[in-house]
């Protein structure tokens, strides 16, 4: 009877020790939200010195003078410095988007740059637009 209550509170402890580290894993991702300069939500996350774009929109001059507004997510992570600098650049189908700033422990701050070269549809661009977004 006593083994078996040993072994037993021996395999509790082991569970709660990893239940513990699995937490500390997920509690290593921050999520951070604000605005770009153009006045869209950004949504970014931060885990394990790597940082990734969730979601944002952005406004792209063409070169027929139209507007065209992208809602883009789905981005792959980047690594950051230990100095907390990122630089990246990402590429879909017809996209480009590029992106540098900075990561610390309650914001990042940053500029992103975005192509669009849609299939049968004109040249779309913008020039570097800031952003900015805190912990949540």
């Amino acid at each position: 009877m006593f083994l078996r209550t040993v072994v037993t509170g021996v395999i509790a402890c082991g569970l709660l020790s990893a239940n513990s580290a699995a937490l500390a894993e997920t509690a290593d991702a921050r999520m951070f939200k604000g605005k770009t300069a153009q006045g869209y939500r950004i949504k970014l996350q931060v885990e394990n010195g790597k940082f990734k774009i969730r979601t944002f929109n952005i406004e792209l001059r063409c070169r027929d003078k139209t507007w065209l507004i992208l809602e883009e997510g789905g981005f792959l992570w980047t690594k950051t410095k230990p100095n907390g600098v990122f630089h990246d650049a990402q590429f879909g189908d017809t996209d480009s988007i590029y992106f540098r700033g900075r990561v610390t422990e309650r914001r990042i701050r940053g500029q992103i740059r975005a192509t669009d070269k849609g299939k049968g549809e004109p040249f779309c661009a913008t020039r570097w637009v800031k952003f900015n977004a805190a912990a949540q």
